[in-house]
């Protein structure tokens, strides 16, 4: 309480809510009056000033009585103003019955029939691809068990107690704000207070019980080499339930170039035989990395940077790589003409590929210049490695004309 005594004393006109929030809200509204006549009355004598004011306590049903008046500060100033409807619209608690609670289900806490299951077990397997190891996976029993929740359920409000006191924040300054904000807590006249009724209903659910039963599988898992793939390490994430016939695999695939696949052995209670191999997935074949033409000699050019590699992964070394090469002349790509089209192997098996035209192609053009644009796809064949389709293909066009020869 600040050094001066100030008494905020408000008979409050009657207002019903059935809630805690149309009360604020009605609240406010009369507050609103009050500070309008505390600024009148301020205009004339500007020694404090209301700023605001909300109400501290909650459920308040306002009670009509009459004309408030009050004091704020050394301010004195009268206000009428009336609210409606009263609290009348609330019948007092003493009149409403209490209502009666929903009984609880009789299942409640009781086993639900054919609910039984186990708990599924999941865990990392680290191996090589050619060794062996296996897994110990345990399975847990539960049951689902009937629960019933109690939820109290708003039935009635009703209104209770006699008019009386309830608390509400005023804060006020000087006019020119050197003091700063202030805040004191005033008693001011209210009314009733509002109460609601409930009623008990049950929610009812589900909840998943420990039987006490235990049951423990061992997996074991072996991998299979082969003269192709060489052993690598292999990653999984295994995770198996006690009744089931087999456990769920699912691998990590780390290279694109190998796939890993699962089969199920034999199988008995308490035990699985697995069986892991190695596939290689096959890559589609890379295209060349680039084509030129070479007009003095009327060759095809071919760089292959992607051979080495292909060529050094096991079992590649039998690879064959022919070159699918495609020869335009155009004055425009509204007119062109194919001159040439063969197949040409890569026996040497090197990065660099030259391919003269044929002789007869050349004397056929009798002459004549054109700009040649030489279309080039690669097959490779006979690697475990590569899927033996035709590549897309490498373009490429010259920038000036080629004179042809005459013979």
């Amino acid at each position: 309480m600040c050094s001066r005594a100030f008494a905020f004393a408000v008979c409050l006109a009657t207002v019903a809510v059935g809630t805690s929030v149309n009360a604020f809200a009605q609240f406010d509204a009369v507050l609103d009056r009050v500070r309008q006549g505390a600024d009148q009355v301020n205009a004339n004598n500007p020694s404090y000033y209301l700023k605001a004011a909300k109400a501290v306590e909650p459920n308040i049903c306002l009670y009509s009585n009459g004309d408030p008046s009050g004091v704020i500060g050394p301010l004195i100033f009268k206000s009428s103003y009336v609210a409606s409807p009263n609290c009348r619209d609330f019948k007092a608690c003493t009149e409403v019955a209490t209502p009666a609670d929903d009984p609880k289900p009789a299942d409640c806490g009781a086993e639900i029939p054919n609910s039984k299951f186990w708990s599924r077990d999941e865990k990392r397997l680290s191996m090589r691809s050619d060794g062996n190891t296996s897994l110990e996976f345990s399975s847990e029993e539960f049951v689902k068990v009937r629960t019933c929740t109690a939820i109290p359920t708003p039935v009635a409000t009703c209104t209770t107690g006699k008019a009386g006191l309830f608390r509400a924040e005023v804060e006020y300054e000087y006019p020119n704000g050197s003091e700063g904000r202030n805040w004191d807590r005033y008693q001011n006249l209210a009314g009733k207070v509002t109460e609601t009724k409930t009623r008990i209903t049950w929610d009812r659910g589900e909840e998943d019980v420990k039987t006490g039963n235990r049951k423990t599988t061992t997996l074991s898992f072996s991998g299979q080499p082969t003269a192709v793939v060489p052993a690598h390490g292999i990653s999984a994430t295994v995770s198996h339930r006690y009744g089931e016939q087999q456990a769920q695999i699912r691998f990590r695939e780390d290279d694109a170039d190998l796939k890993h696949y699962t089969r199920l052995l034999n199988s008995s209670d308490g035990s699985q035989r697995w069986e892991i191999t190695s596939e290689i997935n096959r890559r589609p074949s890379p295209s060349v990395t680039r084509v030129g033409f070479i007009p003095a000699t009327f060759s095809i050019s071919i760089e292959d940077n992607s051979l080495p590699d292909l060529l050094g992964l096991p079992g590649a070394d039998t690879m064959r790589t022919k070159y699918l090469i495609t020869v335009f002349t155009e004055k425009s790509h509204r007119d062109e003409t194919l001159i040439y089209q063969t197949e040409a192997e890569n026996t040497s098996k090197t990065v660099l590929f030259t391919y003269k035209m044929d002789p007869d192609t050349l004397r056929a053009m009798k002459g004549q210049s054109k700009k040649v644009r030489v279309h080039v796809r690669a097959q490779r064949t006979g690697s475990p490695w590569v899927d033996g389709e035709v590549s897309p293909e490498r373009v490429y066009e010259t920038e000036k004309s080629v004179k042809f020869p005459k013979k």
